[in-house]
């Protein structure tokens, strides 16, 4: 139920409280963060220097019963608590500082993925850390599991890393080997000033081995572009073999280039082709193999998993110039299992052609954790997933990208594909994300264990991959289905059960069944199991809400039916559910239920409510049920343009309350709007409110003095219970009129656009210009006025038309941030004919001609006119948008002046390929 209040007006102005529940910014998540960020009302109270604080272990990587963390601080003594990745509260205590140091002592942790929060005097710190099981020893021989890294980016810390790589138990390492940092004169190797000098010889003495990529190019050879003349082509050759020579005491194997049919890494004269790839081939395997005889020459490291180009490498006889075929995809946000569905073929197609002996590599695969990614539980659950589904696909050998994480910025999805975020001021270390503890217990659990199999579980959405055989053999069980399904495990032995997060349980069979609930995350089973069976009604189970909040304990609902089975189980048993005991007294042919309370969790997202049902020592199933974990406060900033000509800008805030048992009393909520440091206004929305259980009041408020198309920085602080916590979001105002109708102002792409020229952007008549979006009820329609001193496309596919002059506009379906959807699509001449093409298209519709698109362009002297008009659907939108959506331009210039392609761009995310909705602007739809 929507509940509105009054607004405290200005004087002279009109303010009334209007709006709808929206999905909210997290009061109390990253939110808050950014919030404090602003300039804000300060709080009353006599300033004093904060507490210094940092966390400086140099490891937040332990095997169990290791875990000590360090802190630096200028306090007595430092308060700490430790949480799951549930956000349960597992350990907490004070560590006493002498010298400056405290160590916290959390030796007793099992295996698992933490937060450790520390306070000293009024300053607060939080470091995540990963306890993995003991390495066996064996683990880093296994060939299957690999990590990609980057030498010489980690500030001389590479060796520490690949001391984590190998107690994560990954036994192989895919870097780069920069040529033009070797051979800076021709026929000249200067191997001591590149890093894997180093490097490579200290992953070697941990066990681990090296792929070097020998890539990509060098000033000394076809001006400093991919190699395709015969001289390019034969230095490279000479490097490559030089190289593997060099290190073949350590690593025999080599990968010919990287990507060699995208254009993010080949800019060669020959092009994108399998035929020309052949060359660089033949240029190399043969010198690699006269230096060392045993060498594993691998190729083509191909950019998706392209069977027509594979195909036709095999068909020109490629495989005679290839020891090992690697292929690369991502394919995120998508599960592993669908993402690499095409997998399987890959496979068929190389064995096809002949290559059943040459084995197959997927060298790079990889979730990133940005913004617009997944998040890092996700990560860590599709992790195990994907390489499991690469084994069983034929896959030889898998390696993830990449190990760490390549830079800080949350919106950038190259600095976030990582394992391990980089360290900071408060957190020296580089600290592991939970999908480095998925990774070491996949490997401990599966190293040595070759695949044998899937299990037919009788439904499809039941995933059981067998490795190894006989009662060693270790089951991978998960379902890709939305919610968890049960299976019974057939056997008459003992079975240990293990998590993700490495935390083993031994089941006992009755009547020669286990029951297990499956969710997402991948466990493993091992013992002598012989048969594996989907079960629509299971005997054991927990119920809990969909929905949850941070404040109020959980209410779930623990179910024995034996209606239909479990004739042989105890009557008396004992639900174990976050460390607690439930006993109950579960009837034969009854449903038994009993209520109970678990703790609340401090860290909003997916939760699951797991445990076991054990009878005395007896272990009999594991039950599971998911619940979404939302912030009990949270508050959204809505922009709403109320004319457009001339503007009259407004912000509603709205609060809402997701507790379900208790109200929420708010003392104030203040509103401010900011452009860097400066305020642009800000004001009270309103005094001492109520805001009932799952219930939402908003407030709208007159915004003056902003501007149409900038953006802006809006926040609102709330008060309660004394706390004065702020809340902000990156917005904007931009008035979206019906088509034919143009009194608002247009964006200006000389004053509120980006401009990026790799040989510097030359003023107007380089390019400027406007752009003004405007709405029929079928679609988006985009005009662009452009000043530009040549028109040039010289690309024959529409797909890179981006190469050239062209427009290219990104759209999602809400207010930036809020939505991970994001849809992009370009306009430009090709062939001389006006095309409208589609890159990442909305969900259920494929990249290609935009369905519905029309485009005109028309060149005057030095104008082009683009109107570009998209169908709703074609965006991702049901139909005309009623509230906020989030919008992207991008003018792209090719002068063929030899300067390269410029970029202006209004809003973020597009030119720099980070493809992330948060960085467009806001916009919303008038009536006139």
């Amino acid at each position: 139920m929507e509940q509105k209040g009054m607004v405290r007006a200005r004087p002279g102005s009109t303010a009334r409280a209007r709006g709808r529940l929206r999905r909210p910014l997290a009061w109390g998540g990253t939110a808050a963060l950014l919030g404090c960020l602003v300039t804000a009302v300060p709080l009353a109270g006599t300033a004093h220097a904060a507490a210094t604080l940092t966390v400086t272990s140099p490891d937040l990587v332990f095997t169990k019963g290791q875990a000590k963390i360090t802190v630096s601080t200028d306090q007595a003594s430092v308060s700490w608590r430790t949480t799951d990745n549930q956000g349960l509260p597992v350990a907490s205590g004070t560590a006493t500082a002498s010298g400056g140091t405290a160590t916290v002592d959390l030796t007793g942790l099992d295996t698992g993925h933490y937060t450790l929060t520390a306070t000293a005097g009024d300053t607060t710190r939080t470091a995540d850390f990963g306890v993995l099981p003991p390495l066996a020893g064996h683990e880093t021989a296994d060939e299957r599991f690999g990590v990609a890294m980057h030498f010489g980016h980690y500030n001389g810390e590479d060796h520490k890393l690949l001391r984590w790589i190998r107690l994560m138990g990954t036994g192989q390492v895919r870097v780069d080997a920069n040529w033009s940092a070797i051979e800076k004169t021709p026929g000249e190797y200067s191997w001591d000033k590149y890093p894997t000098d180093s490097s490579i010889p200290y992953a070697a003495s941990q066990g681990l081995t090296v792929l070097p990529i020998t890539a990509f190019r060098n000033p000394n050879y076809d001006n400093n572009k991919t190699p395709s003349s015969p001289e390019g082509l034969d230095a490279y050759g000479k490097f490559t073999a030089a190289f593997v020579e060099k290190y073949q005491q350590h690593t025999k194997e080599v990968e010919i280039y990287n990507e060699y049919n995208s254009v993010g890494f080949n800019n060669g004269a020959c092009g994108l082709t399998a035929d020309c790839y052949l060359e660089l081939l033949k240029a190399s395997y043969g010198k690699v193999h006269a230096k060392v005889p045993d060498a594993t020459v691998v190729g083509p490291a191909l950019a998706g998993l392209n069977r027509d180009w594979l195909n036709r490498l095999y068909s020109l006889g490629g495989l005679n110039y290839l020891d090992a075929v690697s292929v690369h995809h991502y394919g995120y946000p998508k599960p592993p299992e669908e993402a690499l569905a095409t997998l399987p073929q890959i496979r068929a197609d190389l064995d096809a052609a002949g290559g059943q002996d040459k084995p197959l590599w997927l060298d790079e695969n990889g979730y990133p954790t940005h913004n617009d990614g997944v998040t890092e539980a996700q990560q860590a659950a599709y992790l195990p997933r994907a390489e499991v589904f690469a084994f069983a696909s034929g896959v030889d050998r898998y390696y993830w990208y990449d190990a760490f994480n390549d830079g800080t910025d949350a919106n950038e999805k190259e600095h976030n594909f990582g394992l391990f975020r980089r360290p900071s001021s408060s957190v020296t270390a580089w600290q592991p994300k939970p999908s480095v503890v998925t990774q070491g217990v996949l490997t401990r659990q599966l190293a040595g264990r070759v695949f044998a199999g899937r299990d037919d579980a009788g439904a499809a959405e039941v995933r059981s991959y067998r490795f190894g055989s006989g009662s060693d053999t270790v089951r991978t069980l998960w379902t890709t289905a939305d919610t968890p399904r049960t299976v019974e495990l057939s056997t008459t032995e003992r079975v240990t059960v293990t998590d993700q997060f490495g935390r083993a349980r031994t089941y006992t069979p009755t009547g020669g069944k286990i029951q297990l609930t499956l969710d997402g995350r991948v466990l493993y089973a091992k013992g002598a199991v012989t048969n594996v069976k989907a079960v629509t009604t299971p005997v054991f189970s927990v119920q809990v809400p969909e929905q949850t909040n941070t404040a109020e304990t959980v209410r779930a609902t623990l179910v024995a039916d034996r209606t239909a089975g479990g004739q042989n189980l105890p009557r008396k048993v004992s639900f174990q559910v976050n460390g607690e005991a439930f006993p109950m007294d579960a009837a034969p042919g009854q449903v038994t239920r009993r209520t109970i309370e678990l703790p609340t969790s401090a860290k909003s997202g997916p939760r699951e409510v797991s445990g076991e049902v054990t009878s005395g020592p007896i272990t009999l199933a594991r039950v599971s049920s998911p619940t979404e974990v939302q912030q009990a406060t949270q508050v959204t900033l809505d922009p709403r343009v109320r004319a457009a000509s001339p503007l009259a800008t407004q912000l509603t805030v709205t609060v809402t309350n997701n507790r379900d048992r208790t109200a929420l009393d708010v003392s104030t909520l203040e509103w401010q709007v900011n452009e860097g440091t400066a305020y642009v206004d800000r004001g009270t929305a309103a005094g001492t409110f109520q805001v009932p259980a799952n219930s939402s009041r908003s407030f709208t408020v007159d915004v003056r003095n902003a501007k149409a198309w900038n953006r802006y920085w809006a926040a609102a602080h709330i008060t309660v219970d004394g706390v004065r916590t702020p809340v902000g979001t990156w917005t904007g105002w931009g008035a979206v009129q019906p088509d034919g109708v143009s009194t608002a102002t247009p964006i200006d792409l000389a004053t509120q656009a980006s401009k990026s020229y790799p040989n510097g952007y030359q003023g107007a008549t380089d390019l400027s210009g406007t752009v003004r979006p405007q709405y029929t009820d079928e679609g988006l329609v985009l005009s662009a006025t452009v000043t530009d001193n040549a028109l040039h496309q010289p690309v024959t596919d529409p797909a890179n038309m981006w190469q050239g002059d062209s427009v290219q506009l990104a759209v999602t379906p809400d207010h930036p941030g809020r939505s991970k959807q994001y849809v992009e699509v370009g306009a430009s001449l090709v062939n001389g004919v006006p095309r409208v093409h589609t890159w990442r298209p909305p969900p259920g519709q494929q990249a290609g001609p935009t369905p519905g698109a029309t485009a005109t362009v028309v060149r005057d002297g030095t104008t082009t006119r683009y109107r570009i008009t998209v169908p709703w659907a074609s965006l991702g939108l049901a139909g005309k948008p009623t509230s906020s959506v989030g919008l992207g331009v991008v003018v792209n210039d090719n002068d063929n002046d030899g300067r390269g392609r410029g970029v202006v761009e209004w809003g973020f995310g597009i030119a720099n390929n980070s493809k992330i909705s948060s960085g467009l602007r806001a916009v919303q739809l008038t009536d006139a």
